[in-house]
């Protein structure tokens, strides 16, 4: 599937990149066939999905950062009615951006 454009809000284009497209282009710089580098990609997933679960840091130098991380319960107003509810305490997954990375959102 190709890359998709749509607007946000502000008006501004952007371009995503969907998993089948991340994957043409992986395998196009790495040399490896489509099937390979699919079975890279979901492996990649799948591993940095249970080393979180297990409350792991999983870092990628230059790129960033995935870790779970808590979140306090809090109080707020239902959106149905205005009565205030609270919201239970949970673990939620982070991610931080990695040196190289925020350096590539910079303009040049």
């Amino acid at each position: 599937m190709p890359a998709t454009k749509t607007k946000t809000t502000d008006g501004a284009e952007t371009i995503t990149i969907g998993k089948d497209e991340l994957i043409h282009q992986i395998a196009t710089k790495a040399g490896l066939s489509l099937k390979e580098t699919g079975k890279v990609i979901g492996a990649f997933t799948e591993v940095v999905r249970e080393d979180v679960a297990k409350g792991h840091e999983v870092r990628l130098m230059g790129f960033g950062t995935w870790n779970l991380r808590s979140v306090n319960a809090r109080k707020v107003k239902s959106i149905r009615g205005g009565k205030p509810i609270t919201l239970p305490a949970h673990k939620r997954v982070g991610f931080s951006v990695g040196k190289e990375l925020a350096q590539a959102a910079e303009p040049a």
